[in-house]
């Protein structure tokens, strides 16, 4: 029985862009507070503060959807990766363009090394591109994915790097060889990827499965199957492809977009209990489908974007009562 959530709650809504959202990600805990970016069709990133949602900025000078936008590790500087076959690197307090990487193709993701030096782009042109932020060139590329590609992610090792995308592998490259050491094939296009619990946890989906990976190790955690059933046709009809999914800190529940590619684009975010894969809760209020969901570093909130151009950022646990609000001002 689908749990009609009691506890309906009334999430964070930030608006400001104008088309859908594509990626949302939360900076590392940093002295100033936890922040929120976000990567948009509109081309125009934003970042916001990760606790209330408020605007801090926004990043001009794209000439395309930008797919994806992250934080180095200090949360001084932002990558984005976009439609205009360029990837970024951004000042995030002064929200100056700091260096444009051509990638010749459309850049579906970015990431930074952990040692932040470097920035791993991954898109439609399939090998995997690693610039030397220092010196402005490519240091590697990693070839092998027969398709476009997703997503793209560096292991907290800095050493290896996590792949996958429209050919139906999870592949795992080694960077001191230069050469992929495992795949983990699955039944579709792997659609996200993201890692979880400290970077523990590299979290991807395909299809309507959810599959978790030891990012040490380099071992299949488990695999769990979430249909998302269509509540407006008679709950018969089963959902196609889940769009993205995130594991909280704890390990104890993950969160995911459902699909976009039916009638009914489903606009819910869907909240799942990690040991058993039972959906828990279900979150109603965006007006598309969603597109991305992240949780914060400290797992008490988590951030959804979707295809009507806004983020919501909702409680994990909705019966605690809220942090409470310094009325000085």
């Amino acid at each position: 029985s689908r749990m009609e959530a009691s506890s309906q709650q009334a999430p964070l809504v930030c608006p400001g862009h104008s088309r859908g959202v594509v990626q949302v990600s939360f900076s590392n805990v940093t002295p100033d507070g936890v922040f929120l970016l976000s990567a948009c069709l509109d081309g125009k990133p934003m970042i916001r503060r990760g606790d209330t949602g408020d605007w801090i900025g926004t990043f001009e000078g794209h000439k395309g959807a930008v797919w994806s936008a992250k934080f180095d590790a200090p949360a001084f500087r932002c990558a984005t990766g976009s439609a205009d076959f360029s990837a970024r690197l951004w000042d995030a307090l002064s929200g100056d363009q700091i260096s444009e990487f051509n990638c010749n193709h459309i850049v579906k993701s970015v990431d930074f090394s952990p040692d932040n030096k470097k920035l791993l782009c991954g898109g439609k042109f399939k090998k995997l591109k690693i610039f030397d932020l220092e010196k402005g060139v490519i240091a590697t590329e990693l070839d092998g994915h027969t398709h476009g590609v997703k997503s793209a992610l560096y292991a907290p090792s800095g050493t290896t790097v996590f792949s996958g995308g429209e050919d139906k592998c999870l592949r795992v490259w080694d960077l001191n060889s230069g050469t992929q050491v495992k795949g983990f094939e699955v039944k579709k296009e792997i659609t996200s990827m993201q890692l979880n619990c400290g970077g523990q946890v590299c979290t991807f989906t395909a299809g309507t499965e959810v599959h978790f990976v030891d990012t040490s190790t380099l071992e299949l955690i488990k695999t769990l199957e979430c249909p998302i059933v269509n509540p407006t046709l008679g709950g018969n009809v089963k959902a196609q492809d889940i769009t993205s999914a995130s594991l909280s800190p704890n390990r104890k529940r993950f969160i995911a977009g459902g699909p976009a590619d039916q009638a009914w684009p489903d606009p819910w975010v869907h909240v799942f209990d990690y040991a058993t894969g039972a959906e828990v809760e279900c979150n109603k209020g965006h007006h598309g489908h969603v597109w991305d969901v992240c949780f914060a570093p400290d797992g008490e909130s988590y951030a959804s974007g979707a295809d009507d151009g806004t983020i919501r950022i909702w409680r994990s646990d909705p019966s605690k009562p809220k942090e409470p609000k310094d009325d000085a001002a």
